[in-house]
C-alpha cells in the first residue's frame, strides 16, 4: 500500500487526537481497568529492579566476604608469640616487707613506663563478681562465641552506614580487646582488624575461656598509665583485687568504655552513669538477682584514689637503691643478661622480691639522716655527709642510709656502700684484739705496756702516736682500760704479734672487706686504721656482728628471694657464712666493747643516753679528723656510721657520728622489750686484780669483774703479800706481746 506524505500526517495527527480522548475519558473516571494495569507495570519493574540490586549485592557481599575470608585464611598470619600460659609483659615489680610477725607485705612498687600488677584467677583472688561485670557490659556472648562476636562485627559495621543505634557500636570481644593489649596494634586500617579477628579465633583455639579472661583482667587499660585490675583496685580503692564488693567490681568494669573519660576518681557522674547499665546488665544477663541490684544500683562510691595506695614513691630510699642494683647484678650473673636487658627485666618483670628491710628501722634513719641540722658546713662551704647501715645477726640488712639531708635522686651515690673511707680506731676490736683473744695471746684484763716503740727499720721506722695525754703514754694498762680510752700503741703491737698478714688475711678474709689492698699490710693501717684502702658501713656492720652472734660472719643481703609474677623463684639469697672467731671469743670481745659504753672514761659514753638496752660498741676518727665513725651493736641489731664530707677537710663536730647512731637507735628500740645478749658457756666472768691482771683474791685492794674464755681463764693474783699462792704467777710483762 502506497501513501503521500500528506495522508501520513494526517493519520499520525488523527491518532494523537484518539490518544488524548482516551486519556481524558480515563481522568474522568468512568474506566479504572487501564491505571490499575499501568501502576502493576511499575511496580514489577521496581520489584525488579530492587531484587536484581539485592542479588547483586548478595552476590557481591558473598565474592567480598569469600576474598576476604580466603585472603585471612590463606595470607594473615595469625599466629602470636605470646604464651598465655607464662605471659611476658611489663608488669610492675613488688618489694615485700616482713612485720613484727614475719608475714610478708607490700613495700614499695616499681615499674618502667606502664604499671601492671598480676593476680592470678586462684583461690578467689578475681571476684566472680568482677569477671561478670566485664563480661555483661563488654563482650555477654564471651562464654559462647569463638573469639569473634559476629553478629555484633557485622552490626557494629552496618551501624556506621545506616545509623540503627544512636551511637558507634563496639565490635570487639573481650579475646580481640587481649589481642590489642598484647600487641599494641592499635591502628585503624582494615588490615589490622582482619590480623585481630584472626589472632583472636587463634587464642580461642589454644587456651581455654578462663585463662583468656584472666589474662584480659590483669592487661586492661584502666586509666592513668594503670594496667590491670589489681593496680586500679588499689589506687582507686586502696584493697586487693580479691576484697572488691559488688559495686566497686562494676565501677572497673565501667571505667574500660574510655578510661580517662570514665575513671571514677575524676568523672565521678559518667562512671555512675555507666556503672548503672553495668549492674543493669548483669541482672538482666542473670549474673545478679533483683535483691543485689537494687542494693547497689543508687549506692554511692567510695573512692580513695591516692598513689601511696601503689606504693610508689617519686624518691627511693637508699636501701631500695641498693636492692635494685643488687637484683639486677644477680640477674646479670644467673641469667647471663647484660646490664640493659637486666634492668628492663627488673623494672618490667613483675618481679616480687622480698626484702630483709625492716621499714621501722628505715623510717627511723631517714628521720634522722634527712634531718638538714646535721649538715654542718665545712671550710670550704659544703656541707657534711654521711652514711648508715643496720643489720641483724643473721646478715639481713634491715635499713640504711647514703648521705645526710633530703634525697632528691634514686639511683645516685649511695655513700653506705660507695663512700670508702679509712675507718680510724673502729679497726682495731677487728684486727687486733679479737684475733689475739682467738690465739690467746690475752685475755680481758692481761696488762700491757702503752709506752713508745718503733716499728720498721731505718728510713721506714715508725712509731703510734696515742691521741691522749698530748701524745704520751699510760703505761702499763688493762685490755679493757686500752679498749675503754682506745690506746693506739697497744693494738699496734697486738698487730706485731699477731703479724700484719695474719691480721689482713683475718680481716679480708674472714670478715669479708673488699675495698682494702696490698698496701694495707701495714702496722699503721691495721694497727690505727689508717688504712690505703677504705672500709664502708655496710662492711663494717656486717664485721661487727660477730660479737653479737657468737662469732658467726654473715655477709650481708638485701634480699631473701625474687619470685615471678607466678611465685616461681628466680633468684634465692643464700646466706654465706663462716666461723670468724669462736663463741668464747666473741662474749669476751663483747664484754670488752660494753665498756667502750659504759666505762667511766668510755669514748663512747654518748650513746647510752635514751637507749636502755645494752650496747657494745667503739668509736673511730681517721688522720685529721678527717673521717669519724662510730659501729655498735644491741641485743638486736648492729649499726654502723660514718660522717665525712666528699672532698677530705677535718670534721670539727668530731661527735655527730656517735649522736646519730644514738638518734637513730633510740628509735629502732624505741618499743622493743627489754633483751640480752646470749653469753657462750664456754666464756666465764671472774674478778680479776686491777693492777695485776689475774684473778682477784681477798687481798687485792681493787677487783673489776671480766669476762675469759673457759680455756684461758688467769691464775691467781699473787701481788699481794697476803694472797694465798696457789701457782706460780707470770710476770705482767710476760703477757705483753710486743716484748
Amino acid at each position: 500500500m502506497n501513501f503521500d506524505n500528506n495522508s501520513n500526517y494526517n493519520d499520525f495527527d488523527n491518532s494523537i487526537i484518539d490518544l488524548n480522548s482516551f486519556s481524558t475519558a480515563s481522568n474522568g473516571g468512568n474506566d479504572k481497568k487501564p491505571k490499575k494495569k499501568a501502576n502493576s507495570s511499575r511496580k514489577a519493574k521496581i520489584i525488579k529492579i530492587t531484587l536484581s540490586v539485592f542479588l547483586v549485592g548478595v552476590i557481591t557481599a558473598c565474592l567480598v566476604m569469600g576474598a576476604f575470608l580466603i585472603y585471612a585464611f590463606t595470607f594473615v598470619d595469625a599466629t602470636m608469640e605470646e604464651n598465655l600460659d607464662d605471659l611476658a609483659l611489663e608488669f610492675t615489680t613488688t618489694i615485700y616487707a616482713a612485720d613484727s610477725k614475719g608475714e610478708f607485705h607490700p613495700y614499695q612498687s616499681l615499674h618502667g613506663e606502664y604499671n601492671r600488677e598480676w593476680v592470678a584467677d586462684t583461690d578467689g583472688n578475681i571476684p566472680s563478681n568482677l569477671k561478670h561485670a566485664f563480661i555483661a557490659i563488654e563482650d555477654k556472648r564471651f562464654k559462647s562465641h569463638k573469639g569473634v562476636d559476629w553478629k555484633r562485627t557485622i552490626s557494629a559495621f552496618a551501624n556506621l552506614f545506616f545509623h540503627f543505634y544512636s551511637s558507634n557500636q563496639g565490635g570487639s570481644t573481650i579475646t580481640q580487646q587481649l589481642v590489642k593489649n598484647l600487641t599494641g596494634d592499635n591502628s585503624s586500617s582494615p588490615a589490622r582488624k582482619v590480623r585481630e579477628i584472626m589472632r583472636a579465633h587463634y587464642l580461642e583455639e589454644r587456651y581455654s575461656k578462663d585463662t583468656i579472661l584472666e589474662c584480659y583482667l590483669n592487661t586492661v587499660s584502666m586509666a592513668g598509665g594503670m594496667y590491670g585490675v589489681e593496680v586500679a583496685s588499689n589506687y582507686y580503692f586502696n584493697k586487693s583485687t580479691k576484697d572488691l564488693d559488688l559495686l566497686e567490681c562494676a565501677a572497673l568494669a565501667s571505667i574500660v568504655k574510655a578510661p580517662e573519660q570514665y575513671r571514677p576518681d575524676k568523672y565521678p557522674e559518667r562512671n555512675k552513669e555507666r556503672r548503672q547499665t553495668v549492674l543493669t546488665e548483669m541482672y538482666k544477663q542473670g549474673y545478679i538477682t533483683k535483691e543485689e541490684y537494687d542494693a547497689v544500683y543508687d549506692k554511692e562510691l567510695t573512692v580513695i584514689a591516692d598513689k601511696k595506695n601503689l606504693q610508689e614513691l617519686p624518691i627511693n630510699s637508699y636501701f631500695v637503691d641498693a636492692l635494685i642494683d643488687d637484683v639486677i647484678e644477680g640477674l646479670m650473673e644467673v641469667y647471663g643478661f647484660d646490664k640493659t636487658h637486666a634492668s628492663n627485666n627488673f623494672y618490667n618483670g613483675g618481679y616480687k622480691i622480698y626484702a630483709t628491710i625492716d621499714p621501722n628501722v628505715q623510717s627511723a634513719i631517714d628521720e634522722v639522716f634527712y634531718n638538714s641540722k646535721y649538715s654542718y658546713k665545712g671550710k670550704d662551704g659544703s656541707l657534711l655527709q654521711g652514711s648508715m647501715t643496720v643489720i641483724d645477726y643473721n646478715g639481713n640488712v634491715l635499713g640504711m642510709a647514703g648521705g645526710i639531708g633530703e634525697k632528691t635522686a634514686n639511683r645516685g651515690l649511695n655513700r653506705a656502700l660507695q663512700a670508702i673511707r679509712q675507718p680510724g680506731s673502729t679497726i682495731k676490736p677487728l684486727t687486733a684484739y679479737a684475733p689475739a683473744i682467738e690465739k690467746d695471746l690475752i685475755t680481758y684484763s692481761s696488762i700491757l705496756d702503752d709506752t713508745e716503740r718503733y716499728y720498721g727499720k731505718d728510713e721506714y721506722r715508725w712509731k703510734p702516736n696515742n691521741w691522749y695525754n698530748n701524745g704520751g703514754y699510760y703505761g702499763k694498762i688493762t685490755v679493757e682500760y686500752a679498749l675503754e680510752r682506745s690506746c693506739n700503741t697497744i693494738p699496734v703491737a697486738l698487730v706485731d704479734a699477731l703479724t700484719t698478714q695474719k691480721s689482713y688475711d683475718f680481716l679480708v678474709g674472714k670478715l669479708g672487706f673488699k675495698n682494702l689492698n696490698a698496701n694495707d699490710i701495714n702496722y699503721s693501717p691495721l694497727g690505727m686504721g689508717g688504712t690505703n684502702g677504705g672500709v664502708t658501713t655496710f662492711e663494717e656492720a656486717a664485721a661487727y656482728a660477730v660479737f653479737g652472734n657468737g662469732g658467726i660472719y654473715n655477709e650481708p643481703r638485701l634480699y631473701f628471694k625474687v619470685c615471678d609474677h607466678d611465685d616461681q623463684v628466680i633468684l634465692q639469697s643464700e646466706t654465706n657464712s663462716n666461723i670468724a672467731i669462736s663463741e668464747d671469743t666473741a662474749t669476751v670481745m663483747n664484754h670488752l666493747l660494753q665498756n667502750v659504753v659504759y666505762g667511766a672514761e668510755g669514748t663512747g659514753r654518748q650513746v647510752k643516753t635514751y637507749l636502755t638496752h645494752k650496747i657494745f660498741a667503739k668509736t673511730g676518727t681517721s688522720n685529721d679528723d678527717m673521717n669519724c665513725w662510730f659501729t655498735g651493736g644491741t641485743p638486736y641489731c648492729v649499726g654502723s656510721v660514718w660522717c665525712g664530707y666528699d672532698t677530705l677537710q677535718k670534721v670539727s663536730q668530731n661527735d655527730v657520728a656517735k649522736v646519730m647512731w644514738r638518734e637513730v637507735m633510740s628509735r629502732v628500740h624505741k618499743n622493743l622489750p627489754a633483751k640480752e645478749f646470749v653469753d657462750s658457756a664456754y666464756a666465764v666472768s671472774k674478778e680479776y686484780c686491777t693492777s695485776s691482771g689475774l684473778l682477784a683474791t681477798d687481798a687485792c685492794p681493787k677487783k673489776k669483774t671480766g669476762w675469759y674464755k673457759v680455756s684461758n681463764v688467769p691464775t691467781m693474783c699473787t701481788k699481794h703479800p697476803s694472797a694465798p699462792v696457789t701457782n706460780d704467777a707470770p710476770s705482767t710483762d710476760a703477757a705483753t706481746p710486743n716484748e
